[in-house]
């Protein structure tokens, strides 16, 4: 019996030390490293390297995963204390154009305000999981033209960004600015309108091939009435514009309304895996394992679609530490344009420049091109012509200040850059720039140089 209990003992202690020395126990490499800071905090930045650096792999998923914003940037005036929203149809032709002029520019500055999040936030995570739900939640502000209602819908999605999916659903289903981008406040009891129907089954829940036209006529019907109050910039049920008659959704009847639509959508599997499939092709790769989708589809699905759960599992899974998937992933052009400034670590930046080039780049912060949004994390953003833009783009940020006052501004990256770059841990630090080995010779006479050939290397383009 004693030799038994020290036999028991003796394989604990074993089993202890063997679980300890397997990779998810070590202290992270410089490669696991950079290849998690990459994939979730827009760059490799030396501070959060060093940070870590020390960790086991659970140790640095949930530090990535639980880092707070202490000192957020404040939001633009116009959106704390909002204007009175006028009756356009009393304004003359001449004060219309004016209204929009300056819609528009408060547009523009409530992209520069994100942009200024993403560079100086200590939580990129969030930032990224922002970017990730505007582009599943599409909604632009070229039909919606009210930045106030931009402004609430991109509070909501940042509040759940890791929160819970059937609750964000249920919110943004009652966000005004969702139900004028598609057109719901039409969608009346006789004439419904299919568009908020057709998206929240094909894109938001179900996917594609998982319902009939009948389920998207019929879930029309249940949206009926759902609108706006455009004065109060709230959500308005108006009881005489909706369909109180029987439907058949996804082969079950009743006089459906939205909540009781929205049921329907989140009891079936399908959701959880067009969600866990969107995530994986985000974080892991682009060809998802459909047989570890279904199973981590079923405990989202069985957690109460816990976000935080579900990403927690994706970022320690196998798939996600795997050779084969780093580096396998483009970066978007606000990716790109934010982990430069983040890379170096620079205390300011010409925001509003850097909105116009990530416009350029082809994504337009707050204007998704279509409701399908941008790719994600594809090899669509990437061919010979766009590569050559984004390193035009870089030399521009790297040049340094010259006379008028927009390259100046510019200049602001070459002074961040160059700092490091003369500093004495720019030797190894600069390792941790790209997502692999670089593919061209990179070195150069002076340092920083040696760091500008590296951000034309296209492995830079990578994560």
């Amino acid at each position: 019996m004693k030799n038994q209990s020290v036999s028991r003992l003796l394989s604990t202690l074993v089993l202890s030390v063997c679980t300890f020395f397997t990779p998810v126990g070590w202290a992270l490499s410089v490669d696991d490293a950079k290849h998690l800071a990459l994939r979730t905090s827009f760059a490799a930045s030396p501070d959060l390297m060093n940070a870590l650096l020390p960790l086991s792999r659970e140790e640095a998923v949930d530090y990535v995963m639980t880092r707070v914003e202490p000192n957020p940037v404040e939001p633009p005036e116009f959106v704390v204390n909002p204007e009175q929203v006028p009756q356009y149809t009393e304004l003359s032709q001449e004060e219309k154009r004016d209204l929009n002029k300056h819609k528009a520019q408060q547009r523009q500055r409530l992209k520069q305000w994100w942009m200024e999040r993403m560079i100086t936030t200590q939580a990129p995570l969030q930032e990224q999981m922002l970017l990730f739900w505007h582009n599943h939640f599409t909604t632009s502000g070229q039909k919606v033209g009210d930045p106030i209602l931009l402004f609430q819908q991109h509070e909501l999605l940042r509040n759940q960004s890791l929160g819970r999916f059937d609750l964000m659903l249920r919110l943004v289903m009652q966000d005004p600015a969702m139900l004028n981008y598609l057109d719901n406040s039409q969608n009346k009891k006789g004439k419904p309108n299919e568009n908020l129907a057709r998206e929240l089954l094909e894109l938001y829940t179900l996917g594609e091939g998982n319902y009939t036209e009948k389920d998207i006529k019929e879930t029309a019907r249940a949206l009926t009435g759902w609108s706006t109050d455009n004065l109060s910039r709230s959500f308005r049920l108006k009881a005489k514009q909706h369909d109180n008659g029987r439907k058949t959704i996804l082969g079950e009847s009743g006089g459906f309304t939205m909540p009781q639509v929205l049921d329907l959508l989140l009891q079936r599997p399908e959701t959880a895996q067009l969600i866990t499939t969107k995530l994986w092709q985000q974080f892991i790769s682009p060809t998802p394992n459909q047989e570890r989708v279904a199973e981590l589809a079923t405990a989202f699905k069985n957690h109460q679609y816990d976000i935080r759960r579900l990403l927690k599992q994706l970022l320690m899974d196998d798939a996600f530490w795997a050779k084969e998937n780093r580096a396998v992933l483009v970066k978007s052009p606000v990716e790109m344009v934010v982990g430069l400034y983040r890379q170096v670590g620079t205390d300011t930046a010409p925001y509003k420049i850097m909105v116009n080039q990530a416009r350029q780049l082809g994504q337009d912060l707050l204007t998704p091109p279509n409701v399908k949004g941008w790719p994600i994390a594809s090899t669509e953003w990437i061919d010979t012509a766009s590569l050559l833009k984004r390193q035009n783009a870089i030399n521009r940020f790297m040049r340094a200040k010259e006379m008028n006052s927009k390259q100046q501004d510019e200049g602001m990256l070459y002074e961040a850059a160059n700092t490091w770059a003369q500093s004495e841990q720019f030797n190894y630090q600069k390792d941790w720039l790209l997502a692999m080995e670089p593919v061209t010779d990179v070195e150069g006479n002076r340092p920083i140089r040696t760091l500008r050939n590296l951000l034309n290397d296209p492995v830079y383009q990578l994560k």
